[in-house]
């Protein structure tokens, strides 16, 4: 690939010849860990953002769409979430909006790199204020093997994977998903990233079909983010009972006015997929 100084260039196997370019003010902080290599930039116009192994993971300018409807409609789609498991998450983008609610008495993450949980409270304050709520316990474990861990203790499963590659890879194999269903209370409900249908539509048909036995409810909703590969990303709900389609009830206005991208409409539409989408997934 061409230089093209005071840019960053994302550089990821999958994306079919195409590559994101954000001009950049100046690397914050790197670090090479057991798992990855993390880096912090600052950025033109994007603010602060968050790279591992090569691939954006955030960016300041628009995180937020991805974490509220990761949170959001789990959580007014689920009849009485009491306890929550973040799987990956690390930035504290998840526990952010998750802390929001009061209904909820147990909220624990599980990300496999402590070094991505340091580095963003120090440098991504943006997403890891939550942090600090005293119902969050962060473990820095394997998340296939602390599930397997805690069986039954979880109304929510909130799986914030990176892409298959890595040390995340286990968390799209078959067994990491049966690991999810026994670490849910009756009729709880997962929430996972899952790619984007531009790029990647034969690899999610796979992985539905390859899990397609275990959930009696399997949903794909899209979510807008414009520093995501072809500016969207995709989340897989696999639930024992809830439809995360149609919500339930509506953020109490004290959350709703910290909102930037979530709404009950917003909630509603993102399940209806395009026409080339829903023929191929058949959900």
């Amino acid at each position: 690939m061409p230089e093209f100084p005071g840019w960053f260039f994302e550089k990821t196997p999958f994306e079919k010849g195409t590559s994101l370019g954000v001009k950049i003010r100046s690397k914050v902080v790197e670090e090479k860990t057991p798992f990855q290599f993390i880096e912090v930039y600052d950025t033109e116009d994007l603010g602060r953002m968050l790279v591992l192994d090569g691939v954006i993971q955030l960016t300041e300018f628009d995180e937020f769409s991805y974490h509220e409807m990761f949170v959001h409609v789990p959580m007014m789609s689920h009849p009485d979430p009491k306890s929550v498991l973040v799987v990956g998450g690390g930035d504290g983008g998840m526990v952010r909006e998750l802390v929001k609610y009061s209904c909820l008495e147990r909220i624990d993450m599980c990300e496999i790199d402590g070094g991505v949980v340091e580095l963003s409270k120090r440098y991504l304050p943006f997403t890891s204020s939550g942090l600090s709520d005293p119902r969050v316990r962060v473990f820095l474990e394997d998340g296939a093997v602390f599930i397997g861990n805690h069986p039954g203790e979880y109304d929510l499963i909130l799986v914030d994977s990176s892409d298959p590659i890595g040390p995340a890879e286990v968390l799209y194999k078959r067994p990491f998903y049966e690991g999810i269903k026994s670490a849910l209370k009756p009729g709880g409900a997962a929430l996972c990233q899952c790619e984007t249908i531009f790029f990647y539509l034969p690899l999610i048909k796979s992985f539905i079909q390859a899990i397609n036995d275990l959930y009696p409810v399997l949903q794909y909703m899209n979510t807008l983010v414009p520093t995501y590969p072809s500016g969207m990303i995709g989340q897989l709900v696999c639930s024992l009972g809830p439809d995360f389609s149609q919500p339930i009830r509506e953020p109490a206005p004290d959350i709703q006015e910290t909102l930037r991208y979530y709404t009950p409409q917003v909630h509603r539409a993102a399940f209806h997929l395009p026409c080339f989408a829903a023929r191929e997934l058949a959900l």
